[in-house]
């Protein structure tokens, strides 16, 4: 299992892992890319959707596509942008 890692996000505490985001993906349908995504489970998915899903309460227009790439990168995820 992946270390979890603490994060402040438009006011939001949260704990994620590389384990739990990547099986939370796998079931999940994956919106149409923008600028910037990262791959799992052989799909692509934009990274304001990943955190937006993987933290209950987190208002997707609450929070910037950098802060997005900052949480995912940290728990080990590659950003790619288009």
């Amino acid at each position: 299992m992946s270390q979890k890692y603490h994060f402040t996000v438009a006011g939001h505490e949260f704990d994620l892992s590389w384990d739990e985001v990547h099986e939370m993906l796998r079931t999940l349908k994956a919106q149409p890319v923008r600028k910037v995504y990262i791959k799992s489970w052989n799909k692509k998915f934009p990274v304001k959707q990943v955190l937006h899903e993987a933290v209950k309460g987190l208002i997707r227009t609450g929070f910037t596509t950098e802060a997005a790439v900052r949480v995912l990168t940290k728990i080990g995820f590659e950003p790619i942008e288009e």
